[in-house]
């Protein structure tokens, strides 16, 4: 066997190199024409329907309350502060779900480490059934409980003297930030 056959030329088509680049071509060729048409029916549809794109609604009253805020709000503000308001009270949500997690995580985790039969099994039938079932399950049932199946506030749940359970407000508050303004006083 000589070196020349050995070393035919393949044709592109049947290199399997190239017909992968080739194929990877096309797909990145067919996914732009898809967006490219799903770019162009939005606008010409937005068009014939008088739909203005953009963030100037930002600037607009956003005539909507909302029940808690770190800041002050009124329905008069803007869309924009209704958006910083939000994303305020996420964050005061995720922060207070990732301390109570991590307490509780940690509870757990010693207890299911724990010597005591009782302690571990009950540590292990938590994390099983916290386990097994589905969060968005979990959201509903502490839903119904907390809004649902409260007494109204004139008729709070009193376990002991200083804490109060009810629908509608919380049974602790949260710090409002005040801002400071520095007054520069001559002498």
């Amino acid at each position: 066997m000589t070196p020349s056959e050995s070393e035919k030329k393949v044709p592109f088509w049947l290199d399997p190199g190239k017909r992968a680049i080739g194929f990877q071509i096309a797909t990145c060729a067919m996914v732009g024409l898809l967006a490219w048409y799903l770019v162009n029916n939005t606008l010409v549809n937005m068009e014939k329907q008088s739909i203005a794109s953009g963030f100037g609604f930002l600037e607009r009253e956003a005539a909507f309350e909302i029940g808690e805020s770190l800041i002050d709000y009124s329905a008069s503000d803007t869309y924009a502060k209704a958006l910083v308001v939000g994303v305020l009270n996420t964050l005061k949500v995720s922060l207070l779900g990732i301390v109570l997690s991590l307490i509780i995580g940690l509870f757990i985790g010693v207890a299911r480490l724990s010597t005591n039969w009782l302690v571990k099994k009950l540590a292990m039938l938590y994390i099983e059934v916290m386990q097994n079932i589905p969060v968005l399950l979990q959201l509903f049932f502490w839903y119904a409980l907390f809004y649902e199946m409260f007494p109204s506030p004139r008729q709070a749940l009193s376990p002991f003297a200083g804490l109060f359970f009810a629908t509608g407000e919380w049974p602790w508050r949260f710090p409002r930030p005040i801002p400071l303004i520095f007054r520069c006083s001559s002498p």
